[in-house]
């Protein structure tokens, strides 16, 4: 009856965009004006930056003051500066890392630990009572962390942004709604919208739909950007495990405030650095006034010409365009799966003037595409349109007109690139061998002793049969097993992720395509069968083991889709 009743007043507070949004958990006159009761704790000189850490109370709770310990950083001459509020990835604790980052951009910047030990994290919010829950709480301490940056000379109060990655990206999207202090925003990989797919405890723990509509109507990070105009980027990596792609452009749809979105394909949780650069110089725009706005992008429109399928946008901007690609991602659009692992392949685009237009290679008539497109300018800013879901055969394609498999396999070369970007996307084991090649192509070395299995993840098309291929040589005869292993649908143990996804029964046992390889000093070609036989599965992930410690060498994988006939 409560949980009714609390879900009846958030409805009855929650209007039309047109009218003023009443927070129905955010007591913003408390949160901006309440005393801090500051103290530093220590204040330290590092080259030209000052670095302090503090403490203060951002709440009463149980008659006890709720004390967080924060870090901040600025130039030495600090005045009247733009400041940056940090919201820590992961929700961990508070570092010397992004402050003094963000400090060396001439910005004052500020992050936290949060009270852990009041309010457990992982745990599912309390819908029963959401101004009691864990993430509402936690949101609390960091808007109070930025009713600190408004007091003090160093900040300009009118020039504050936040910004975060992963659960700070969360935090930033729900923040940059909720407080009217904020002048921008940005996110790495995160949003709102989670009832459209997301790894996150806070959601997937609670028990019905109508704790969902709940959460949707409370602490959803989308919800009071629909109703607040404030700058927000979201940089979204297309096969995120966190906050799946659907809930992030659901976000950006819905939010009325300038925006942009960058939609990096084939990325999972991890960026290139020219995306990471692209982020952080967000704020340069808005609260330095430093740099041009990104280019905006029209939504796509799909034509067809004669039997061929086209993808067509216009961008605007002072930014010089220096390449557009368009995306095609193939296969079944469902909620909450095939998200994963799902394949997104580029294809170039021609740009004439402020228009890029694209080929769609009609692989099956019958096939569903989400299809989007990417700009990116003299500077290496990546923006994207807004996916659309098509089939060809809506636009009068009866057949097929490109035969090509195409390889899934995100990783084409063994190079210096795919070096440094294991690094970021944190796949360790490996050997770059730049001396021991293929067809000219360098190899990966792996050394048993120390790296057994190799597990490599494999983009898919949902409800495809796949083919791999690959090339494997030995220091000196040994065996080998390669396995392609399917992965179950995420998060299925939860009852709310089995409502929402419709999941009606549990999965049954799922394949795993292995063989057994003699190779030895030679180059072996090895190709291994994968049937779909109609299993719900998220996808696949190559596995690689040895009995015998000796090192090999693997190139040229392919993950290839077989297309239906």
């Amino acid at each position: 009856m409560k949980k009714f009743i609390f879900l009846l007043f958030i409805l009855i507070s929650i209007v039309s965009p047109q009218s003023n949004f009443t927070d129905p958990i955010f007591d913003l006159q408390k949160i901006m004006n309440e005393p801090l009761d500051v103290k530093i704790i220590k204040s330290i000189k590092k080259e030209n930056i000052v670095i302090q850490e503090i403490e203060f109370t951002s709440e009463f709770y149980q008659e006890k003051p709720i004390r967080i310990y924060g870090i901040i950083a600025f130039p030495e001459d600090a005045k009247n500066l733009p400041a940056i509020f940090w919201s820590m990835p992961g929700m961990a604790p508070a570092n010397i890392e992004w402050p003094e980052f963000f400090a060396k951009r001439g910005y004052v910047c500020m992050c936290i630990t949060l009270p852990h030990s009041t309010w457990q994290p992982f745990t599912a919010f309390n819908t029963k009572d959401p101004k009691d829950g864990n993430l509402t709480h936690y949101a609390i301490a960091q808007m109070r962390a930025i009713t600190y940056l408004t007091t003090i000379p160093q900040v300009n109060p009118e020039k504050i942004g936040i910004g975060g990655s992963s659960y700070g990206g969360f935090f930033a999207t729900l923040i940059a709604g909720a407080d009217p202090r904020i002048k921008c925003g940005m996110s790495f990989f995160a949003g709102g919208n989670l009832s459209y797919g997301t790894n996150r405890p806070e959601f997937n723990k609670m028990e019905s739909e109508q704790d969902v509509e709940i959460w949707n109507k409370t602490i959803d990070p989308a919800l009071r950007l629909k109703f607040r105009k404030v700058p927000f980027l979201w940089g979204i990596a297309a096969n995120d495990h966190w906050d799946y792609l659907p809930a992030l452009i659901k976000t950006y749809e819905d939010s009325i405030g300038e925006k942009r979105i960058a939609i990096v394909p084939m990325w999972s949780h991890a960026f290139p650095e020219e995306i990471d650069e692209q982020l952080f110089s967000w704020f340069d725009i808005y609260l330095k006034k430093s740099r041009k706005p990104y280019n905006e992008v029209s939504d796509l429109s799909i034509v067809k010409k004669k039997d061929r399928l086209f993808a067509k946008w216009s961008f605007s901007g002072e930014n010089k365009v220096k390449k557009a690609e368009l995306v095609v991602s193939y296969g079944k659009v469902s909620p909450w799966k095939y998200w994963t692992c799902r394949n997104h392949i580029v294809f170039p685009a021609e740009v004439k003037e402020n228009t890029a237009i694209g080929e769609i290679p009609v692989v099956e008539p019958y096939i569903e595409m989400l299809v989007y497109g990417n700009i990116i300018d003299e500077n290496d800013v990546l923006i994207s349109t807004i996916p659309v879901h098509i089939k060809a055969i809506d636009y009068g394609i009866k057949k097929a007109n490109c035969k090509t498999k195409f390889n899934l396999f995100q990783w084409k070369i063994f190079d210096h690139k795919t070096e440094i970007n294991f690094k970021r996307i944190g796949i360790t084991g490996f050997i770059f061998d730049y001396h021991t090649k293929k067809n000219g192509m360098p190899s990966l070395k792996v050394d048993p002793s120390k790296t057994n299995p190799v597990s490599l993840q494999l983009h898919h098309v949902p409800e495809r049969a796949h083919k791999l291929k690959m090339w494997v040589k030995a220091e000196k005869l040994t065996e080998i097993n390669i396995s392609v292993k399917a992965l179950e649908l995420p998060n299925s143990h939860y009852p709310i992720v089995r409502i929402l996804r419709k999941q009606t029964k549990n999965n049954m046992v799922l394949p795993v395509y292995s063989k057994t390889f003699t190779v030895d000093g030679k180059w072996k070609f090895i190709e291994i069968d994968c049937p779909y036989i109609n299993e719900d599965i998220e996808g696949y992930v190559l596995l690689i083991s040895s009995s015998q410690h000796v090192p090999y060498w693997i190139n040229s994988i392919i993950f290839e889709p077989v297309w239906k006939k």
